[in-house]
């Protein structure tokens, strides 16, 4: 009998190793690979960085969130956070959605995963135009998710409707299809009004998909994170002048040597001595029905001039003009040739870029003039453009803004043609960030978000 129970004994302890065994082997990447990596970027780095008494800065932080990322791509952990952001739309959407996604990832701890192809209004890879983040083929990892980007998208488009039941005033648009959690949308009645249905549909899907989550936005979405009451002070403390975008931007997209050697042929072309000035306009259209319409830029263009030019009428002045519609730019080329005849006035010329057919060398040409314009010592630029606002966070400087709305542009034209704004973070471009309401906070009222937008 005691034999028996003896043998039964060694039997339990058999299974139990083997049931530890097991869920070691299953678990080998979240308790081993994973975890030698945590060293470089812990849990609440963020948070951690911008809180410490020592040395600590957003570039300190994003060489440690490098490392760490890289650290988990070459072991091919399955069990890591990530976040994929999944681009849309064109070059500048597509910058700015990437942006926001890193700036959620270093929030989150999550290793960023970039799916960035050609396609809806571009035609070049990620690697057609910036260094790629780490050494490793990253477009495998990406390919292993696409289950979880069905759920994910699918999550998100119903976390979106759910909030725009909620909240009927809301001014966020409703094609926004970017990760609804409160985290991001500082919105904890979408948790608490959720029917029992509901409910159980998130669990499943948090269930298959937590670990990875997709990002599917041309949007700039970093107001809503500065708005979490338990992040602001860390974005406060990591970014002391507000400059999100800038500080990001600069670190993690850098062109490749080619768009950097059409830059320097340009520069090499015109070159003027610093005591020149140099005013870049960006002349966005959304409608092929405003060719001739060219008389809001031409007058911020004069008004600019006319105030460099007050105290010292002998200044040299070079205009950039650049476009997405050629004959435009061309029309306003000849309208403001024909002012300033016999002046010191001189109109650069942009890239010529008929001789090619190849898109995505026409595409490093697009990026190259963005990059340019950012360089201009002034910039006048198009009311809710994605280049203006990235030529101005690129630069760090204000600008004239010329009002043209996207929806109704003609009608809307003629009011305030020429405003300054002086802020260079991006905004919402398709809305007024400064009505969200912070839900995460106990105090009533809108909260402005860090580097926000203010006219003046």
């Amino acid at each position: 009998m005691k034999l028996s129970k003896f043998k039964q004994k060694k039997i339990n302890i058999v299974l139990v190793l083997l049931i530890i065994i097991y869920f070691l082997y299953i678990f080998r990447d979240q308790f081993f690979i994973s975890s030698s990596c945590l060293h470089l970027y812990e849990s609440n780095s963020f948070e951690k960085c911008a809180l410490s008494t020592e040395t600590c800065n957003i570039s300190l932080l994003l060489n440690s969130y490098l490392l760490y990322r890289t650290c988990i791509l070459k072991s091919s952990s399955s069990h890591a956070n990530y976040v994929v952001f999944d681009a849309v739309n064109g070059l500048g959407n597509r910058i700015l959605g990437l942006i926001s996604s890193l700036t959620y990832a270093l929030v989150t701890n999550r290793v960023l995963l970039i799916n960035w192809k050609p396609g809806d209004n571009h035609d070049a890879n990620f690697e057609d135009l910036f260094l790629s983040l780490s050494s490793l083929n990253e477009s495998s990892f990406v390919h292993q998710y696409s289950l979880a980007r069905l759920m994910s998208l699918v999550k998100n488009r119903w976390m979106n409707e759910i909030h725009w039941q909620i909240n009927s005033n809301s001014r966020i648009p409703r094609d926004w299809a970017f990760y609804f959690d409160e985290m991001m949308l500082c919105d904890d009645k979408i948790v608490d009004s959720r029917s029992w249905f509901q409910r159980f549909g998130f669990y499943l899907i948090n269930l298959l998909t937590n670990h990875v989550q997709w990002i599917r936005t041309d949007q700039y979405f970093v107001p809503i994170l500065t708005r979490n009451e338990r992040l602001r002070q860390s974005f406060q403390n990591l970014f002391h002048n507000g400059q999100i975008f800038n500080e990001l931007v600069r670190r993690v997209l850098q062109p490749i040597p080619k768009v950097n050697l059409i830059i320097q042929e340009f520069e090499k072309k015109y070159n003027f001595p610093t005591r020149n000035i140099t005013i870049g306009v960006h002349m966005r259209s959304w409608s092929s029905h405003i060719v001739d319409h060219i008389e809001p830029f031409q007058k911020c263009i004069e008004n600019v001039i006319e105030n460099l030019t007050k105290f010292n009428n002998e200044v040299k002045i070079h205009l950039y003009i650049i476009s997405n519609t050629r004959q435009r730019r061309q029309n306003l080329i000849n309208q403001i040739s024909n002012i300033y005849q016999n002046t010191s006035i001189e109109i650069l010329n942009p890239f010529d870029m008929s001789h090619t057919t190849n898109m995505v060398e026409k595409m490093q040409y697009t990026l190259a003039e963005l990059l340019i314009l950012s360089k201009m010592k002034y910039l006048i630029t198009t009311s809710k453009s994605t280049f203006g606002m990235i030529a101005q966070g690129l630069a760090r400087k204000g600008a004239w803004i010329v009002k043209q709305g996207a929806n109704n542009e003609i009608q809307s034209v003629d009011s305030n043609l020429c405003q300054w704004e002086s802020t260079s973070e991006p905004e919402y471009h398709m809305m007024d960030s400064s009505l969200f309401k912070n839900s995460c906070l106990q105090n009533e009222g809108p909260m402005p978000s860090i580097g926000e937008r203010r006219n003046q």
